[in-house]
């Protein structure tokens, strides 16, 4: 029997260079750039998204090993940092990665849990995140671009 495999899917639609809607479901997401970078700073940018969607999946991922591994968390302040050379996008650098070239994360939880809990719970939550093993390795993506009158 085959694995079923989940597949997520969104749909953006651009209203200028720097504002886009995407919808996810029932739900609209707004993006929207700063006006150095033509927008108006009216949503987080897709940047952005990238670190919050890390961050709630570590969320996530930090409340469901916890529970499995019985050990008590009541609440969790994760803190995500990127950085990132404009280079490449401004395409004054081709050197550089497009990317961040690298995240900072911070994962503090109210718990009781003993040190090697600790331990032992972001050791799992690092080796099974999603998020962080999309960001971490290698995706394939496969880009077709169409045009239409």
């Amino acid at each position: 029997m085959a694995k079923q495999l989940y597949t997520g899917e969104v749909r953006t639609i651009g209203e200028s260079m720097a504002r886009s809607t995407t919808e996810v479901g029932a739900f609209k997401i707004f993006m929207d750039e700063p006006p150095e970078l033509g927008g108006r700073n009216g949503a987080p940018s897709p940047l952005d998204f990238i670190l919050a969607a890390h961050a709630g999946c570590l969320n996530y991922m930090t409340f469901f090993i916890a529970k499995e591994l019985g050990i008590p968390v009541s609440g969790t302040e994760i803190s995500v940092k990127g950085l990132l050379d404009p280079g490449k996008f401004a395409g004054t650098d081709r050197s550089v990665r497009a990317g961040y070239q690298s995240l900072e994360v911070t994962i503090h939880i109210k718990s009781t849990a003993s040190a090697e809990q600790i331990a032992k719970l972001q050791s799992e939550v690092e080796a099974r995140c999603p998020v962080s093993d999309n960001l971490a390795q290698a995706t394939p993506v496969h880009i077709t671009m169409k045009a239409s009158a």
